[in-house]
């Protein structure tokens, strides 16, 4: 059983301790972060980017509604990728899918308590709890969930790739 079946379900953007680095040094996106998968790349960079969006509005005490708003588009834009990962995921057979999948549920699950207290708050600018928690979302999320979990499976599908003696890692689209 790999490592990835023994983590606990804590909150995933609990899982890491992003505090000590600042949030430009977490959410860069860069080559360390491919999976080599084009559409699943292009998704992961796409996150980052509105997460770096993101850590500017919370930064400088922004828009509340804004922020809302970028909560939701955030939320679509996970649930379908969150979809097409682990349809890949299910192609390559990945061993760890059903650990993967909780993961992303759990993510969904915790975003949409943010989304529940942004939607409590008042408008006006950002302060308090509501917008540090998706902050720290977004963190565990992108540093967390895509440079641990996603890494793992990435190392499979090449391991498995290299095993069965295929050029191509994953599946053609």
């Amino acid at each position: 059983m790999s490592s990835s079946s023994h983590r606990s379900m804590a909150p995933v953007s609990g899982l890491h301790n992003l505090s000590e680095f600042s949030l430009k040094q977490l959410v860069a996106w860069g080559d360390h972060l491919k999976v080599h998968q084009p559409q699943i790349d292009a998704q992961h960079e796409a996150i980052f980017k509105l997460a770096l969006e993101i850590a500017h509005i919370w930064q400088d005490r922004g828009d509340l509604e804004e922020l809302k708003a970028l909560a939701e588009r955030l939320s679509k834009i996970l649930v379908a990728h969150f979809r097409y990962e682990e349809q890949l995921l299910t192609e390559i057979g990945y061993p760890e899918l059903a650990v993967h999948k909780a993961e992303h549920q759990q993510m969904l699950d915790e975003l949409q308590v943010i989304l529940d207290r942004l939607h409590q708050s008042k408008s006006g600018t950002i302060a308090g709890e509501p917008g540090l928690a998706f902050q720290n979302y977004v963190l565990g999320l992108t540093v967390g969930h895509i440079f641990n979990s996603d890494m793992d499976y990435c190392l499979y599908a090449r391991k498995a790739a290299k095993e069965h003696e295929q050029e191509q890692v994953w599946p053609a689209s």
